[in-house]
């Protein structure tokens, strides 16, 4: 069967206009028909094998093309795109395309595409994201994909998760770009408007998240927040200058790298572009006076902290505020104002802790932590007095709060695209919400080596301190035969506390959390070395191979050790996934505990406690272990129900803005 003529996205007009799908709401009927067609499809693809089957003869085409001198192979890439520009896509061209950049990269870069790279890139250009385990060649493999479309007249967009990420792949991928003569472009956060437009105009475009979502909130405002109707896009037709402020000028091809992240990870919190807000004396004392009454409030008695991490007050508490606000009159007396603002002031005292949902940087300024990558995310701030009151909390100057100017989740931007696709390491697991959401299906690439990861040991503790004591003991017994440890903590803090363990016992390490963000890709990539110890937070490092030495192969590998399960099994998954990559040697441990952060947030005190004594009492481990996997289980489903509720509301505001004219659902 050959590849359908919609393989990729049709060749839009790109004169005058920004050019984007139009979003459909999603409803029931949608997803059950989605997934109807997907497992047919599944169904298809293994009875009829055809991935394999065009794989085979690319690498057949391409071996004949190795004899042919540079000249000639040129001149069949000029035929090969007169045909990609004047016809659709089918299995023919395909088959040529792929084996005509896979020559051009052996003789430019020195790499050939192995098979699975090359099947990989296959499920790309259907619109697919394709799973690739850690250190199987991601960034290589996107390239077959993205020169075909690119090829075909259709500009991409490769997608990643940082700046640094984007950089690396796109200089290292760019000889192979000019060799089959597309132009590149590289967009980083110091990159100036009018670069940006030359970037986002040539063939390929490689580009952070975040700096791509930021520049279309700014072209909407650019363009007064009117979305991409028909009746603006005949408006920039005639306006030269309107044409020349807007940097983007379409959504048609998309390879997301690190998918996972940016579909999942990431998708419960919204970009939003704003502007300073009046906040005066007034605003200031409101602020200060919530949070005198909330210091004065007693956890249990007058609040509790529910499993989802939010306030609440008790009857007790809501009597108490009401008696303590009355003589401060005015907006006091409304119980909705009250007990709002000082719900707030309690999360920025018992929800939000330094070292976890942030840092104090050199400068004294708030910066928030990633909870997933364990990075910094510079400029952004939390709303609603809540950042004003963290700061009051840390003792720092008060920053202005900001107005919402413009704004879009994730979700939202990324159905934009004609074909949206990726590569991850781990998506097996969010399969149906990809499908739900992106209307994408998840393709299983099968290994090019047989992975040697062992599991070696799970060991739940009773206390923190017995916890961070056995690891300590374990890394030594580990550190004397030589064998590199990768540690992954859950927070800032606990890396803190792991790393003065380690001092007192005189071990020498490096620490990858929020604070070393510049150092990242150096620490990581040499976590591999003979006898290095690496701590590191969330999944810091992601992106970046750890290759080990010679020495570090004959004492078994790199080691994983798993301190604390984070709130997806995804990402335990990708974090273990960095041992014994490409046929390497490896191994990864569980050593967690009672007292861990995931227990606490899921379950109440007292429930907790009778948890622990029951799990305490016998079979520890095993029984310890399970109730963890649990507390993961319900906030995997918490998280992507709060996904679904921010796709939703996104929905919903942007309607209600079609009455105004600027809804991009026009």
């Amino acid at each position: 069967m050959g590849l359908r003529s919609d393989y990729v996205a049709k060749k839009p007009l790109l004169s005058g206009g920004v050019i984007e799908k139009t979003i459909a709401e999603l409803n029931w009927l949608d997803r059950l028909v989605f997934s109807i067609i997907y497992l047919v499809k599944k169904l298809w693809h293994k009875v009829s094998r055809r991935d394999l089957k065009l794989t085979r003869k690319i690498i057949f085409r391409s071996e004949q093309l190795f004899l042919l001198k540079d000249e000639q192979l040129y001149g069949l890439l000029t035929d090969l795109r007169k045909r990609l520009c004047c016809k659709s896509l089918d299995d023919n061209l395909v088959i040529e395309s792929f084996a005509i950049i896979r020559e051009v990269s052996g003789r430019v870069l020195h790499m050939r595409h192995h098979h699975t790279q090359i099947r990989a890139s296959l499920a790309m250009l259907r619109g697919e994201v394709a799973e690739m385990a850690t250190g199987e060649g991601k960034t290589l493999a996107a390239t077959l994909a993205a020169a075909t479309a690119a090829l075909m007249g259709i500009p991409v967009h490769v997608v990643s998760v940082n700046d640094y990420l984007t950089e690396r792949d796109g200089q290292e991928m760019s000889e192979l770009y000019h060799a089959l003569g597309l132009s590149l472009g590289i967009i980083n956060h110091e990159l100036e408007g009018p670069e940006r437009r030359v970037a986002y105009h040539c063939d390929i475009t490689y580009c952070s998240n975040k700096e791509l979502v930021f520049d279309y909130l700014k072209d909407r405002i650019a363009r007064g927040n009117k979305l991409t109707n028909p009746a603006f896009q005949r408006e920039m037709s005639s306006s030269p200058q309107i044409a020349f402020n807007i940097m983007q000028r379409g959504y048609h091809f998309a390879i997301i790298d690190e998918a996972d992240s940016i579909f999942v990870d990431e998708a419960r919190t919204p970009l939003i572009i704003s502007g300073a807000e009046k906040f005066g004396e007034k605003e200031e004392e409101l602020l200060r006076t919530a949070m005198k009454l909330a210091y004065s409030l007693s956890i249990e008695q007058h609040f509790v902290v529910n499993e989802h991490g939010g306030v609440q007050l008790t009857v007790l508490g809501e009597l108490t505020t009401r008696e303590r606000a009355i003589e401060y009159g005015g907006l006091w007396l409304s119980r909705e104002f009250r007990e709002s603002l000082i719900v707030q002031g309690l999360s920025a005292i018992h929800r939000y802790h330094r070292n976890k949902h942030y840092i104090v940087s050199e400068d004294d300024e708030i910066q928030i932590v990633d909870a997933y990558t364990g990075r910094v995310t510079p400029g952004r701030s939390w709303g609603q007095g809540l950042h004003q009151m963290i700061e009051m909390k840390e003792d720092l100057e008060l920053t202005k709060p900001r107005e919402t100017k413009v704004e879009i989740s994730y979700q939202n931007f990324f159905r934009k695209y004609f074909t949206l696709s990726g590569m991850t390491g781990t998506c097996f697991e969010v399969k149906k919400e990809l499908r739900d959401v992106f209307r994408v299906d998840c393709n299983a690439i099968p290994l090019l080596k047989k992975s040697k990861r062992k599991r070696l040991n799970v060991s739940v503790d009773r206390k923190l301190v017995d916890k961070v004591q056995r690891i300590t003991t374990y890394v030594q017994s580990l550190n004397l035969s030589g064998v590199p440890v990768l540690i992954g903590t859950a927070t800032v803090s606990a890396s803190e506390v792991l790393a003065a363990s380690f001092n007192d016992a005189g071990l020498s390490y490096k620490v990858l959390n929020a604070r070393q963000d510049k150092e990242e890709a150096e620490v990581i990539a040499n976590a591999g070395a003979y006898g290095a110890i690496t701590i590191a937070t969330g999944i810091a490092g992601r992106g970046t191979d750890i290759k080990l030495s010679a020495q570090a192969k004959e004492a078994g590998g790199l080691h994983v050790v798993i301190t604390e399960l984070q709130d997806s099994s995804r990402i335990d998954r990708q974090f273990y996934g960095r041992s014994a990559r490409q046929g390497d040697p490896g191994s990864y441990s569980l050593m967690l505990s009672l007292e861990d952060d995931i227990l606490i947030r899921v379950f109440q005190p007292a429930i907790r406690r009778l948890l622990v004594n029951l799990a305490g009492a016998v079979w520890q481990n095993k029984l310890g272990y399970g109730l963890l996997c649990f507390c993961q289980y319900r906030l995997e489903t918490l998280h992507y129900k709060q996904r679904l509720q921010l796709l939703a509301s996104d929905i919903k505001r942007q309607r209600m803005l079609s009455f105004s004219g600027k809804s991009e659902y026009d």
